[in-house]
């Protein structure tokens, strides 16, 4: 892995998000892994990836299955990723903790200690779990260009601006903020940059197909290309800069208060 110019991790790689950022990453020539729980899916999004790659574009994917909100299995992951090329590499420069699920409950009465702890464990806890690994990999890298890695957590504005019904998923974004601030202060002084993007509508796996009609006859949507873009603007910015929050959203999205 010496020859490839930067490695990024992609958590939900196998979703329209995720698929979006590996494209964006590959553009410019940084490879990238896909993780998520699904193999068959992975290996779609890898094979379709790089049948879109320029020939010019040296960079690669690989596609290693994980359920991150296994403390055992995010642990395996990046021994995975220590190993590739032979173990030559230094682990992944980038992290985008970009993994998330809905709980199905419709209502507070019908949400369960399970579904929040099934929200919590993969929104918050993975996204813990993969930082961890991440940062420990960092470390071990020479500082260049005054930093080691940098961390990108795909938050929502339902973090300040939440949906009704939306109990698990709207603590885990809160939770995923407070992570990213904590996160930003404790790798500050090993070179780590971490920061937060907030999207608004994004056509995804979350939404049912009548919450998309609805929201985009009243609300519209960002194209998962878009929130690739914000990633790959923070992901390259010198070390000596970071993005700690940033939102991004339809210009016809109503935003505080949803009015």
């Amino acid at each position: 892995m010496s020859a490839l110019r930067r490695l990024a991790l992609i958590t939900g790689g196998g979703g329209t998000i995720g698929k979006a950022i590996a494209k964006a990453f590959l553009s410019q020539n940084i490879s990238v892994i896909l993780t998520g729980r699904r193999m068959s899916k992975l290996e779609e999004v890898k094979q379709t990836l790089l049948e879109e790659k320029p020939s010019t574009i040296d960079a690669t994917v690989y596609a290693i299955s994980s359920d991150i909100s296994k403390e055992e299995s995010v642990v395996r992951l990046f021994q995975e990723i220590g190993a590739l090329d032979g173990g030559s590499g230094t682990g992944v420069d980038i992290l985008v903790n970009n993994a998330g699920i809905n709980a199905t409950a419709d209502t507070v009465d019908e949400l369960t200690a399970a579904d929040m702890e099934m929200v919590l464990g993969v929104n918050v806890v993975g996204a813990f779990l993969c930082a961890r690994e991440a940062m420990k990999q960092m470390k071990q890298k020479d500082i260049s260009d005054g930093g080691r890695g940098r961390i990108v957590n795909i938050g929502s504005i339902s973090a300040f601006s939440p949906r009704p019904n939306s109990t698990a998923y709207t603590t885990s974004k809160f939770a995923i903020t407070g992570l990213s601030k904590s996160l930003a202060l404790d790798g500050r002084q090993h070179g780590i940059a971490v920061g937060i993007i907030h999207p608004g509508n994004v056509i995804s796996d979350l939404l049912s197909p009548e919450d998309i009609e609805t929201r985009g006859r009243t609300e519209g949507f960002l194209r998962p290309e878009d929130v690739a873009r914000c990633v790959l603007t923070m992901a390259q910015l010198p070390y000596s800069a970071n993005v700690l929050d940033m939102t991004v959203m339809p210009t016809s999205q109503p935003f505080i208060g949803r009015g």
